[in-house]
Parts: C-alpha cells; sequence; structure tokens
C-alpha cells in the first residue's frame, strides 16, 4: 500500500512549522539576543563611568566660611621628605566633602563686631553677616555665625574653617591685615624663577627693610585679605595657605609669604616676651623691633634651624665664631636663647628645638603699637606655627616638662581646640586690643 509522503502523521514538522519567516531566514533569531546582550553590556558600563568620575572638583580643607559656618573637606599631603625628624608624616587623602576636620577657625570677638556693625536684622545681611537669607559665602548652616543662612560673615564656621584669617566685614575691626604673596612668580603672572634656597635671602631683605611693602611689590599679591586674631595653626597641608586667600588656582604650595599688621594696645603694663614657631619661618616685629624669629628657617639670619648644631650655638651648648658672629648681627634674641619643649610638639621638639622664647620688651596699657607677623613655607609640605606671650616674673602652671603654659597671643575673646601638633596654652589669658589694621609702609 502506498503512502503519501505529505501525511502528517507520518510527517509532523511539515504539519506543526508551516512557511519560514524572512525575519528567521536573516539571522533574526540570534541577531536579536546579541542586540539585547550587547544593550545591557552598554548600559552597565555607563553606570559604571558616572559612578567613578566625579562631577566636581575635590573642595580644599576649607573655605573662608559664612555667618552659617561650612562644610569642611579633608586633605592632607605628604610630610617635606627632607623633615626626616618630624615625627609624624602627614598621609595623602583624597578631598571628602562633609567630613570632618581638625583645624580650629580664629574667632573674632562677636561682641566687639556687633557693637561696630549695628544692630542686625532679620535677613538685612545676608550677604554679609550671614542672616537669614543665603549670601555669597560657603555654608550648610552649622557654624557659630550670626544667622542661619550662608554668607562670608563673622561666624565662628565648624571645624575645619580658615585657621590664617577671616574674611573682612566692612565697618568691623577684628584682626590684624592679612595679605598672601606667592614669590614663585611676578605680579604679572611670569615665573620669577626662585627656588627654596632662594627665600631666606628674599624674607631677611623683607625684614631688614623696614618691613616696606615696596620689597615684595613686584611678586603676586592675593586679591583676598583675611583678619588674623591669633596665630594658632597646628601642623597641616601648606596648600591651605593659597586656599584661604582664595588663590589656590594661581598659586602652587610652596614659597610663599604672609604677612599680618595691626596696631594693638596689651591689657596692663608689664614686660612682656613672644614665644613661638613656625614650619617653616615666622618672624615678629613689635614696636618697629624684632622681638621673636624662629622656625625651621631663620628669618633674619637665614641659618637653619634643623641644624642641631646652630641650635647648640643659641644655646651655648656648642662653639662657633661664624654661627655666633650671625646671630649677634641680626637674631633679635639675645644668646643664650631659651627653648620650651612642650611634649605635644615632639616633632617640632627634635627637629627645632622646641619653642623659641624672644626678647623681653615693655607694654604699658593705654598705649597702643604697631605690630607685625610675618609667616612663610619655602619647600611646600605641611605648615604650622604658633604664638604665645608670656609675662615677664608671671607665675604659670607647668606641664610635664616643666615648662610654663602660656597664654596664646591674641585679640579676640575666642579660644581655638587644642589638637593636632601644637602647644598647649592657658585658656585665662588676657586679651589684647586692636586699635586698628596698621599701615602698609611703602617708603
Amino acid at each position: 500500500m502506498s503512502v503519501d509522503p505529505s501525511h502528517s502523521e507520518l510527517h509532523p514538522s511539515r504539519a506543526t512549522t508551516g512557511r519560514t519567516s524572512f525575519w528567521r531566514k536573516l539571522g533574526g533569531g540570534s541577531l536579536s539576543i546579541s542586540l539585547i546582550v550587547h544593550a545591557v553590556l552598554l548600559a552597565l558600563g555607563v553606570f559604571w563611568i558616572f559612578q567613578v568620575i566625579p562631577d566636581k572638583k575635590p573642595e580644599p580643607d576649607f573655605m573662608p566660611k559664612g555667618g552659617g559656618g561650612g562644610s569642611p573637606g579633608v586633605k592632607e599631603i605628604s610630610n617635606k621628605k627632607q623633615r626626616a625628624t618630624m615625627s609624624t608624616p602627614n598621609t595623602p587623602r583624597m578631598a571628602a566633602k562633609g567630613a570632618s576636620s581638625t583645624f580650629t577657625l580664629p574667632e573674632p570677638d562677636a561682641a566687639s563686631a556687633m557693637s561696630s556693625v549695628g544692630s542686625l536684622s532679620s535677613g538685612g545681611l545676608s550677604g554679609g553677616l550671614g542672616g537669614s537669607g543665603s549670601g555669597g559665602g560657603r555654608g550648610d548652616g552649622h557654624g557659630k555665625g550670626f544667622g542661619s543662612g550662608s554668607g562670608p560673615g563673622l561666624g565662628g564656621g565648624a571645624p575645619g574653617a580658615n585657621p590664617f584669617g577671616i574674611l573682612p566685614v566692612a565697618g568691623a575691626e577684628v584682626g590684624m591685615a592679612g595679605a598672601f604673596y606667592d614669590i614663585k612668580q611676578t605680579d604679572k603672572r611670569k615665573d620669577t624663577g626662585v627656588q627654596p634656597s632662594g627665600m631666606p635671602a628674599i624674607i631677611r631683605k623683607f625684614v631688614e627693610g623696614n618691613w616696606r611693602d615696596s620689597e615684595l611689590r613686584e611678586y603676586y599679591e592675593a586679591k583676598q585679605k583675611l583678619l588674623q586674631t591669633k596665630i594658632y595653626i597646628p601642623r597641616m597641608s601648606a596648600d591651605n595657605a593659597p586656599a584661604a586667600f582664595k588663590c589656590a588656582d594661581e598659586v602652587k604650595p610652596s614659597r610663599w609669604i604672609v604677612v599680618y599688621r595691626g596696631r594693638v594696645s596689651p591689657p596692663k603694663t608689664a614686660k612682656y616676651r613672644f614665644v613661638g614657631g613656625a614650619d617653616d619661618v615666622m618672624v615678629i616685629r613689635f614696636n618697629h623691633k624684632l622681638v621673636l624669629d624662629h622656625g625651621f628657617t631663620s628669618g633674619t639670619t637665614g641659618l637653619s634651624l634643623m641644624s642641631s648644631h646652630n641650635r647648640d650655638v643659641m644655646t651655648g651648648a656648642a662653639q662657633d665664631d661664624g654661627v655666633k658672629k650671625k646671630l649677634q648681627e641680626s637674631y633679635p634674641s639675645k644668646l643664650p636663647v631659651t627653648f620650651y619643649k612642650y611634649s605635644s610638639l615632639p616633632g617640632w621638639n627634635g627637629a627645632i628645638g622646641g619653642l623659641a622664647v624672644g626678647s623681653e620688651f615693655e607694654a604699658r596699657e593705654g598705649n597702643v603699637y604697631d605690630m607685625e607677623i610675618l609667616i612663610s613655607e619655602i619647600p611646600g609640605g605641611s605648615f604650622g606655627a604658633c604664638l604665645l606671650i608670656e609675662e615677664v616674673g608671671a607665675a604659670y602652671e607647668k606641664d610635664s616638662g616643666g615648662d610654663p603654659i602660656l597664654p596664646l597671643f591674641r585679640i579676640d575673646s575666642n579660644l581655638p581646640e587644642m589638637k593636632g601638633e601644637a602647644p598647649p596654652f592657658a585658656k585665662d589669658g588676657p586679651v589684647w586690643k586692636l586699635v586698628g589694621k596698621g599701615g602698609r609702609p611703602d617708603i
């Protein structure tokens, strides 16, 4: 019996499949799967890229805060390689917005600032003193300012705020006027060719030249000025200085100088002496006389004070006629020099002998005296500075090593937090009066 080859029972595939579509003839099934897989991989790749690439530059450790404080970041760079004697190097880290920091803002005396600017109405000064509105500054409302808004006001700001000074406020005398100079470039933004080895001579020429601004006029000067009420800068990244003066995009964090000027009056008639030091340079002039010079480099002699031999000559523990002659000619303190070695300064104690005690001077209550402070960073890396004041003959609490715990020299009633590589200080110390921000001698 013959069988029809087209019968469905013998050829079920023909009965169920039907005509092959044009899409399948082109390989549409495998093509669809391939397209879907590639689309998924592409979407995952785009998502990963947007997760990795930040949407803006990392912020510096601080910005000059407004009345409402700010959101500090954290950023430190590695310590200077040549300063192997320093105890704790700074570890490089990525900037993290919103992280807490240990930096402390030198706060103004709120009472004096309030009396200077008059009554504050709600929202009336949002761009200046941080009223209820939103000003031109940065902040998230966590500070100690005069309002809940943000703005470049007089607020204490959150931890991590600017330790190099605060933004000036019209009508309020709240600190010594500070100017920032970059010695690496001219006032026309051209390279000066100045190397770290050339910095001591430039600093020495300035301090010996009656602190005239004309000595620094050829160098780049930041447009932003700051007002300083105290020098208490625990060791930190040196790039915080140009960031504070709003020139970080134009200035690399080395070979810079900051000069503060003010006219001050003492709380009582007495003999005083400054105690302090810096990494790298700090020089103090009071009533037109040099009274303190101490740091990794001497600003008046150019000597490296990281040299134990030079320090031994200063203290009388070693003899070197050449070094001694330089010190006698230019150094403001009489030999032998006294050093205070606080336990919270192990790095400075090993590197530069601790904090140096300056020469004595008399200041009378009611009299007004010109005062200038120079701080400088030379090679870059880390920076720190602090300035205490000692009344000669006064009794002070002693630290574990027997050195006196002195008050900060300050011209406001606020105290910073004692953190990091910085000396202890007496919290009940006197407050000096700021009479004026000081002149800018140009002759």
